[in-house]
C-alpha cells in the first residue's frame, strides 16, 4: 500500500497538466533549474503520456517567456536593471543584448532557450532590447517544441523497455532531480 501511494503522486502530476505547466512557467521564469530534471523521468515512467506532458510545459514556458519578455519591453530600467546589478548579473545581460543585436534575435534565443542554460536573462534582454515579440516566439516555440517533444519521443521509444526494469517512478523522478541538481550546482560553482 505505501508503494502505491508513493507512486500516486507521480502518475497525478503525469495527468494534470496545469500543474505541469505551472512547473515550467517557473522554470522559464524565476527557477533557473532545467525542469527535464523532473520531467524526463516522469515522461519514461508515464510514457502513455509523454506527449501530453511534453504540450503542457510547452505552453507553460512559452507563457513564462512572454511574461519576461514583457518585463524587459516595459519594466528594463526602473525594476530589471536594479535587480540584475543586484544579482551581479548586469554583465551577462549587456552580453546578451550585445549577441541580440550582432547575431540575431533568432538564433540567439533558440540558442539559449535549446542549451540547458537559463534563458530568463535572454528573455529579459530581447524585451529590453524591443525585439520582434513574433521572432522571439518562434525562436523560443521552436527551440523548446525539440527539446520537449523530442524528449517526448525518446520516451516514447524507450520508456516502455525502461520500464521493464520495474524502478518506481518516484525513485526515477528523486535520482534524475538529485543528478541534474548535483551537476547544475557544480557547473554554477564551475562557471563563477
Amino acid at each position: 500500500m505505501p508503494g502505491d501511494k508513493r507512486e500516486a503522486w507521480t502518475k497525478r502530476l503525469a495527468r494534470h497538466r496545469t500543474g505541469l505547466a505551472a512547473m515550467s512557467f517557473a522554470e522559464s521564469t524565476v527557477v533557473p533549474i532545467p525542469l527535464e530534471t523532473i520531467v524526463a523521468p516522469l515522461m519514461v515512467g508515464e510514457h502513455r503520456h509523454a506527449t501530453t506532458i511534453a504540450l503542457a510545459i510547452w505552453l507553460g514556458c512559452l507563457a513564462g517567456a512572454t511574461l519576461f519578455f514583457g518585463l524587459g519591453v516595459w519594466l528594463a530600467e526602473p525594476v530589471v536593471l536594479p535587480i540584475l546589478d543586484w544579482l551581479g548579473l548586469r554583465s551577462t545581460f549587456e552580453s546578451i543584448l550585445d549577441d541580440l543585436g550582432r547575431d540575431g534575435l533568432f538564433w540567439t534565443i533558440f540558442l539559449v532557450s535549446f542549451s540547458p542554460a537559463p534563458m530568463q536573462i535572454a528573455t529579459l534582454g530581447a524585451g529590453a532590447g524591443h525585439g520582434n515579440f513574433l521572432i522571439f516566439l518562434a525562436a523560443i516555440a521552436s527551440s523548446r517544441g525539440l527539446r520537449y517533444f523530442g524528449l517526448a519521443v525518446l520516451a516514447k521509444l524507450f520508456g516502455p523497455k525502461i520500464a521493464e526494469w520495474n524502478i518506481p517512478t518516484g525513485r526515477l523522478v528523486l535520482g534524475a532531480v538529485i543528478i541534474g541538481g548535483t551537476i547544475w550546482g557544480t557547473l554554477q560553482m564551475l562557471g563563477r
